[in-house]
């Protein structure tokens, strides 16, 4: 089909080769003041001759047609009545001039002359036109530039389709499950734009299967044990003795259960969103410490449980970046720091530029974690024996490294037991505002 395209390119080229070529010779032949100029030369040359040979031969009048007649000019004899000459134009005549009259055609030019008494008529061959006139001078030309021009259109054609017969192979190659297709960009016009979003759809269906496939290994993993505990209490549930208090006990379990599942598969979304796919331009702008007073609202009803005071030093912080996501980060870290805090102690939260690096820091006076805890942190699913008797699944912290360093930030842990712990997070920027 795209070989039809080429054909079909290539035959439009060369119409309009030809068309424009038609058109303009007949407009320079119609328009151009030169083309009867000439025309009117060339006829004044041939009644000359003709005069300069009755002068100085005694040739006859055929001999004298027949010499000066050419295979474009024609010269024949006339009969003075025919012609209706004007008084003026048989006194030129009769004086040794040359008349010239047009024949009403399209640029259409005739010369007289009079020769041994008899009028003789200078003009075009009949089969002759001004266009044959002018082709004759052009014709060598305009054969080459039409005939370079075809070899030119399918030179280009070809140039112009090969791309498109590429993107159509890789279009097939993708069809048929291979997303490790990437064409390379070699011009900058529509059909470079082209493949620059065939590229980027083909990135973006490769992470798309990495996410299933991600999103489908976790699930089975980490959807075992909950739905097992869901299944053996529904079964227990069927006890027909079983007492008013153990059942309401066994439903409260099985609701639990169904919570940290929605919550597990809420997380594992997210965090297989942000390792595979592509992330828009962070463009947006914001003030990160409102960001963080207002996570700490959220939290409001966790943090008066425990009778939690707050220490926060935050520098004014205008900020760059997915507002959504830091939200995440803000939640996640605090919602952590409240759930280890001890009750009646103090959480800090300080913020401050420096040397063009955002610097955040939160710390709890919390149960604090090993060093075995600290160092596998972030991996997914990883829980330290400090959290296995609280809520979570083990994916809030590495979905925060994940937000973190899409903005080119770090995040590092010190802890110690029974101290507490202290995040920071380093994110660098191209302004210092205080």
């Amino acid at each position: 089909m795209l070989r039809k395209i080429g054909v079909k390119l290539a035959l439009m080229f060369i119409t309009i080769i030809i068309l424009s070529s038609g058109l303009s010779f007949v407009a320079s032949t119609v328009l151009s003041p030169n083309v009867p100029g000439e025309l009117r030369r060339n006829h004044g040359e041939i009644a000359n001759a003709l005069l300069e040979l009755e002068e100085k031969t005694a040739l006859t009048i055929d001999e004298m047609i027949e010499i000066t007649s050419t295979s474009m000019h024609q010269v024949r004899q006339r009969d003075i009545g025919e012609l209706q000459l004007e008084d003026h134009e048989v006194g030129s005549l009769e004086r040794g001039d040359t008349v010239y009259r047009r024949d009403g055609k399209i640029f259409g030019l005739k010369a007289y002359v009079m020769v041994k008494g008899e009028i003789l008529e200078i003009g075009l061959q009949p089969d002759s036109s001004l266009f044959s006139f002018t082709a004759l001078r052009v014709w060598d030309a305009l054969a080459f530039y039409i005939a370079i021009g075809i070899v030119l259109t399918m030179v280009l054609t070809n140039r112009v389709v090969r791309p498109i017969l590429r993107l159509t192979e890789a279009t097939r190659s993708v069809a048929s499950g291979n997303f490790e297709v990437e064409l390379e960009v070699r011009s900058n016009d529509e059909i470079g734009l082209l493949t620059k979003n065939f590229n980027r759809m083909v990135t973006e269906l490769r992470n798309m299967e990495v996410l299933r496939k991600d999103f489908i290994n976790n699930v089975s993993h980490e959807f075992k044990t909950p739905m097992a505990s869901i299944k053996g209490f529904a079964n227990l549930l069927k006890d027909p003795d079983m007492t008013e208090e153990e059942r309401r006990d066994y439903l409260d379990i099985i609701v639990y259960e169904t919570d940290r599942l929605a919550h597990l598969s809420s997380n594992l979304l997210k965090l297989s969103k942000l390792e595979n796919q592509e992330i828009p331009e962070l463009a947006e702008t914001f003030s990160l410490d409102e960001q963080i007073r207002r996570a700490i609202l959220l939290l409001e009803g966790k943090w008066q449980e425990k009778d939690l005071n707050f220490e926060i030093d935050m520098d004014k912080m205008t900020f760059q970046g997915s507002e959504e996501l830091m939200q995440q980060v803000w939640l996640n870290l605090l919602g952590n720091a409240i759930k280890f805090s001890k009750p009646g102690s103090t959480l800090e939260i300080f913020g401050r530029w420096e040397k063009h690096r955002l610097i955040i820091e939160i710390r709890d006076q919390g149960i604090g974690m090993s060093e075995e805890t600290v160092q596998r942190l972030f991996e997914k699913f990883y829980q330290g024996n400090e959290a296995h008797n609280s809520e979570g699944s083990g994916l809030g912290l590495p979905l925060v490294k994940q937000i973190v360093e899409i903005h080119n930030g770090t995040i590092t842990v010190d802890s110690e037991i029974g101290e507490g712990s202290t995040f920071r997070i380093e994110i660098p920027t191209e302004s210092e505002e205080k």
